[in-house]
């Protein structure tokens, strides 16, 4: 005890004596984030009761900061700090901490950082100078980081910390160099698993994931790695990179993957066992003896509401215009100058009426009655294969529409045939959706100011500290009232789980809805750090230069990024209809303020659409459906599940991207009605809350284009909630 009372009263001593300059004015930087709650105010005060004994008259900027920072001033005179004091009792500890904003703020030379040095964005670094100190009374303080802060800035360092027992009789650190470990998820089947074993190439251990899939080796660039699954009947061998720091393994059962090798149980056969639908119904592909092409019902948007947009860029040589009926599709064939040109359309094997191009005959059919919700193959038909069934009514092509009645294999008579085309997706208007208002929120909603519901949030934080449910409700109620608190509350989620990935994207989709630029940017740069080949953050980005202005610089982004990023390794074949768009878009309403040399001149082209929705999510493994629900009380559901499209999540995992666009043309007009259900995570033992933020262009591509963003969170699976409404004219 006598010791670290020695200790203590060393410090002071070293602290007054080194203002060697006594002048009359000094900066307070006051870490006011959550992580703060253990801090020892009555070391903090008496340690600033010396530094106003030293300095009694003097001017004192405070600056209040945690993702935010708030700027106060006070005069202190014979050293009377009492104001200050009450200052500094009375502020909230609440969010995470940023150290970004402080530079620009700092007017005086002499600093005081009160701080333990937990941040969230790792390339942080304290703004110190030459004689300044940094003063942390939290036990459980980044003690490495303080340290290198204080050597780095030629800083003063007092961590009344290091003399609690805990921590006073630590074993101090050797400079030895350790292995940063290799740590990662594996999936099998896209599900993350506990029953696989780990091998490092040329050592014996054997390693084991979580009950969660996780796993941490002592590997290094150049080891190989083997997992295997005797369960799942699974082997893959995996080379570390520079970049492997965090990966994501996708083992799938019955196989076997060695480098690019790859070999499976299956017995190889002469044949393909791949069917195609031809005029004389489903045969082998290898058999058929002709080209065949063909496509199925998840190739068909989901929200699709003419048969003729399921067709368009989807075959090779075959054309449809942006606003034409699927009865004057042409194809290879179309020779003729004064005849007819459009191909042949067979629902179910009977040909329909046909559409006739001709200049004495010109006549227009109609393929609309054809809901392509009901379609569960499409396949093209030319030349011989087409003539050999149809004749002459085929010389033009062949359009196979197969419905999901008839590939049951039903009867296709007439009743049957009307069934096919009107499915079964007809939406109650009367559908409720699951309950929006928690009990958190609906007792913010019971305060009647701010100031009253911000004090009653913090009383409910004490009962709710770890419930990351809590503080998205929390920010749903402040998000459109208070932004400064609602960017608070939802950082503490990074605070709470700084490691977490779902927790950082989180929020920073929250600071875009906030439309804090600079702070989304900051966590945007923090999730490329963390995985630097995640191809989403590149992208947000990008957008952050369009939002803030910086048009040009925006451009060359999504420019080099549609390319594949600088270096061209990038794949971003997920998300080229977004960049095109994006692109599009930013040519046509600035294209008079931008240098456009080396843009490719399909971006010149303008392209227009009555809405367009992009969606963007935190956490790839998360299940969930989008209904749009028509005019017309037709519904259609865009399904992200393991079941519907299991390749697309393992992509995402995969590439780093959590993001999807739809659109909705003027082709049916009205109310349309968009609603999201959370079905849970792919991962059972994970909790976290599901998050969308949805950016709807209404009047794309038009002089009246405009845009908003909607929010929206889910606490719990089986939750069906409301997106937005539209109106299409």
């Amino acid at each position: 005890m006598k010791l670290r009372v020695f200790l203590l009263f060393t410090l002071l001593i070293q602290l007054v004596a080194a203002q060697d300059k006594v002048d009359g004015t000094s900066t307070i930087c006051w870490d006011t984030s959550f992580s703060m709650r253990e801090r020892n105010l009555d070391q903090e005060f008496e340690l600033l009761d010396k530094i106003f004994e030293r300095t009694p008259d003097q001017t004192v900027q405070l600056l209040l900061f945690n993702v935010t920072v708030e700027e106060k001033e006070f005069k202190i005179s014979d050293g009377d700090w009492t104001a200050l004091k009450a200052e500094l009792v009375a502020a909230k500890l609440d969010g995470a901490t940023v150290y970004s904003g402080l530079e620009d703020k700092i007017k005086y030379d002499k600093v005081y950082f009160f701080t333990d040095g937990n941040r969230i964005i790792t390339e942080e670094n304290l703004p110190l100078k030459k004689g300044n100190f940094v003063i942390n009374s939290v036990p459980d303080r980044d003690e490495k980081f303080l340290k290198n802060a204080a050597l780095i800035g030629r800083a003063r360092l007092m961590d009344f910390a290091a003399m609690l027992p805990e921590n006073f009789n630590s074993t101090p650190e050797k400079n030895i160099q350790t292995l940063e470990p290799i740590s990662g998820v594996i999936y099998v089947d896209n599900i993350p698993t506990a029953n696989v074993e780990i091998r490092i190439k040329g050592k014996d251990k054997v390693f084991k994931p979580d009950d969660n899939g996780k796993f941490n080796l002592p590997a290094v660039p150049g080891d190989s790695i083997l997992f295997s699954s005797k369960e799942n009947k699974a082997l893959k061998m995996v080379p570390v990179g520079y970049f492997s720091d965090n990966l994501n393994i996708f083992l799938e059962g019955n196989v076997t993957t060695l480098d690019e090798v790859v070999v499976t149980e299956n017995r190889i056969t002469t044949a393909s066992n791949e069917e195609v639908v031809t005029g004389y119904g489903i045969e082998n592909k290898e058999k058929v003896g002709y080209a065949v092409q063909s496509i199925e019902d998840e190739d068909i948007n989901a929200i699709t509401t003419d048969v003729s947009r399921s067709v368009q860029n989807k075959f090779s040589n075959v054309n449809i215009g942006a606003d034409q009926d699927l009865t004057k599709v042409t194809m290879r064939t179309n020779t003729s100058l004064l005849g007819n040109n459009y191909g042949l359309i067979v629902v179910d094997g009977v040909p329909t009426q046909q559409s006739d191009s001709s200049r004495d005959n010109g006549f227009g059919a109609s393929a609309g009655f054809i809901d392509p919700e009901s379609v569960a193959s499409i396949t093209v038909l030319k030349g011989y294969a087409a003539t050999n069934r149809y004749g002459t009514l085929g010389n033009n092509g062949v359009i196979l529409i197969t419905t999901k009645v008839a590939a049951r294999g039903k009867k296709v008579d007439s009743e049957n045939s009307d069934r096919a085309l009107i499915q079964n997706n007809i939406y109650d208007p009367n559908t409720k959706m699951s309950g929006s208002n928690s009990a958190v929120l609906n007792a913010l909603k019971g305060t009647t100011s701010f100031d009253e519901a911000y004090e009653k949030y913090l009383m409910l934080r004490n009962f709710n500290e770890e419930d990351t449910a809590f503080y998205l409700d929390s920010f749903s109620y402040f998000k459109d009232k208070d932004p400064m608190l609602a960017k608070r509350i939802i950082s503490n989620l990074c605070e709470l789980n700084p490691k977490s990935e779902t927790a950082l994207k989180t929020v920073a989709l929250a600071f875009r809805y906030l439309s804090d630029f600079d702070l989304a940017r900051l966590f945007n740069q923090e999730q490329h750090n963390r995985s630097p080949l995640a191809i989403e953050p590149y992208y947000v980005e990008a957008a952050m230069s369009i939002e803030k202005g910086e048009y040009q610089e925006g451009l060359e982004q999504l420019s080099t990024l549609a390319k594949g990023g600088a270096y061209g390794s990038l794949n971003v074949s997920n998300m080229t209809k977004t960049l095109d768009r994006d692109l599009k878009n930013l040519l046509f309403t600035k294209k008079g303020s931008l240098q456009t040399n080396g843009i490719d001149n399909r971006y010149f082209t303008n392209e227009k659409m009555n809405t367009r929705l992009v969606l963007q999510w935190n956490n790839s493994a998360s299940e969930f459906n989008i209904q749009f629900v028509n005019p017309q009380n037709r519904f259609f559901n865009w399904e992200h599940t393991n079941a519907a499209d299991g390749q697309r999540i393992k992509d995402e995992i995969q590439l780093g991207f959590a993001m999807e666009e739809f659109e909705i043309y003027d082709d049916l007009k009205g109310k349309w009605k968009i609603n999201a259900e959370y079905l849970g995570n792919l991962d059972r033992q994970n909790s976290d809350p599901f998050v969308i933020l949805c950016t709807l262009y209404q009047n794309f591509g038009y002089p009246s284009q405009s845009k908003r963003q909607i929010w929206i969170h889910f606490t719990k699976s089986n939750q069906k909630l409301p997106i937005t409404e539209v109106v299409v004219n």
